[in-house]
């Protein structure tokens, strides 16, 4: 069981970085760009490859987050054991 805890909080924080940066970040960046801003296609289409390279980063970085709280969580788990 606890060999499975860890991919699954890796994944926890990949997937809630992202999806947070995505709507509180990408999403109303995106839509004021398309509305002031762009003047072509090709505009929009370089947006979405950068929006998709800082999703990547946010992947990247909340599964890193994850791994770090289950090292931190898994920590204090041994240190309450090791106490009398």
């Amino acid at each position: 069981m606890k060999i499975l805890i860890r991919p699954l909080c890796i994944l926890v924080g990949a997937l809630a970085l992202s999806f947070l940066v995505a709507k509180v970040v990408l999403v109303p960046i995106g839509q004021w760009y398309e509305m002031n801003r762009a003047q072509s296609e090709s505009d929009l289409s370089q947006a979405f490859v950068v929006a998709l390279a800082v999703q990547a980063l946010c992947v990247i970085a909340g599964g890193w987050l994850g791994d770090l709280a289950f090292r931190k969580w898994r920590h204090k788990q041994l240190g309450r054991q090791q106490r009398p």
